[in-house]
């Protein structure tokens, strides 16, 4: 387990967990770099606020990546079509869509960490809450108020989770058609060498 202290909006932050501390640090950079740009543009904004409005941004890059994937299943079932093309354009094709795959996988785990880390940060204004009802003068109605921005981020949070499980259900499901792709493409080399053969 790796161990890293990050600043996110101007809090500093415990990071725990198997990824390098590189990895976290730049994880946690992003999610700086995300609030920072939203608390820049209206500075009014609680920190839950920005963290809401952050969590709302990473979901729009995963709802943009599931489209793409989907593009790339569309892209699969026409190379599927032209089979009979030559040998050296269905490897460039086949190569093509493992390149974007590939990316799109990466694009998924970034996504997911950056989920984690607006987790780790609910958690972390939660705590500050109920500190803030310990130890000052808080009124009930800016406590509830407090409440009421976590669970909107949770919420938010939980559309995002569930939208990066369907982009990797679509990434494994294209994997598995692109092998399949591959197998056949073997089975057609081997039917013209054969073919070949008795000509």
């Amino acid at each position: 387990m790796n161990k890293v202290t990050v600043k996110i909006h101007g809090a500093e932050y415990p990071m725990v967990g198997e990824k390098s501390e590189k990895h976290m640090i730049s994880v946690a950079a992003f999610v700086d770099t995300e609030m920072n740009k939203i608390g820049e543009a209206n500075k009014r904004l609680s920190s839950s606020q920005v963290a809401i409005l952050a969590a709302i941004n990473i979901t729009d890059e995963l709802f943009d990546c599931a489209d793409t994937l989907e593009k790339v299943e569309k892209e699969n079932e026409e190379l599927k079509k032209k089979v009979g093309n030559s040998g050296e354009e269905y490897k460039l094709e086949i190569k093509e869509l493992e390149y974007h795959l590939e990316n799109k996988d990466k694009e998924n785990k970034n996504h997911i960490s950056k989920i984690e880390e607006l987790n780790k940060l609910i958690e972390e204004q939660k705590k500050e809450i109920e500190q803030l009802k310990n130890g000052t003068d808080l009124s009930k109605q800016e406590v509830e108020d407090l409440k009421n921005e976590i669970k909107e981020l949770k919420s938010s949070v939980e559309m995002a989770e569930e939208k990066a499980n369907v982009a990797e259900q679509l990434s494994s499901k294209f994997q598995n058609d692109a092998y399949k792709l591959q197998l056949e493409k073997i089975e057609i080399e081997n039917e013209l060498k054969y073919l070949r053969a008795v000509k």
